[in-house]
């Protein structure tokens, strides 16, 4: 796939975000900053303080899934003592370990209300506010393998990275002005901005591709 690659100011792009978490009193005002006033309501209720325990319990819940597909697999793949046990066994417990997967129910739930968060589409708007405005004017195509790209969050329910969720929950629970910039912007995920390079002051972002 291909994205764009740009130099930036990271001191440029940390006091935007900065300057834009510090609007938490007057959502008016940071609506119109971040150019998203037509979806003031996301704005008004992602700067007030809300809950997301609900995070802990859905990344404490994939690890559980996780640690029984990792048994099923080693049952399946003759890795586990069980093996010792014979056939039938073997089959009855690889029955039982498909059951308990089952019961976990839909696992596309846990990040889909993530995502829904106001506070999350908001912090996502500024880190993309950031990236418009730190930009040196040398944007270029690169292609990338897509596996090759880092998403924070998506890694986070796939590796169900207990350790990272609380560091997520911790920060998204504080008030707006409190987050930490370079969390939002290197530990985060925007609609378009894609990573933040602070060593190498490079940004990647998404952008329309060019017609053929």
């Amino acid at each position: 796939m291909h994205i764009i690659a740009a130099s930036f100011d990271p001191e440029a792009a940390l006091t935007r975000t900065r300057e834009v978490l510090a609007l938490g009193d007057s959502p008016e005002r940071l609506g119109e900053k971040l150019g998203i006033t037509r979806d003031l309501d996301i704005v008004k209720q992602g700067v007030v303080n809300s809950s997301f325990k609900r995070l802990m319990a859905d990344i404490n819940k994939l690890k559980q899934y996780k640690e029984v597909e990792k048994q099923l697999d080693e049952v399946k793949t003759d890795k586990s003592m069980l093996r010792f046990l014979g056939a039938s066994f073997k089959e009855k417990q690889i029955a039982k370990l498909e059951e308990d997967l089952r019961k976990f129910g839909s696992l596309i739930e846990a990040p889909r209300w993530f995502y829904k968060q106001p506070r999350v589409q908001l912090l996502s708007a500024i880190r993309d506010y950031a990236l418009d405005g730190s930009q040196q004017g040398d944007a270029a195509w690169i292609e990338v393998e897509e596996d090759n790209l880092v998403f924070p969050i998506v890694n986070m329910y796939e590796q169900a990275d207990q350790a990272f969720a609380q560091s997520v929950v911790s920060q998204l629970e504080r008030p707006l002005k409190d987050i930490d910039t370079k969390f939002v912007l290197e530990k985060f995920e925007g609609n378009r901005s894609i990573t933040f390079d602070f060593e190498k002051g490079v940004a990647t972002y998404y952008t329309p591709a060019p017609s053929s």
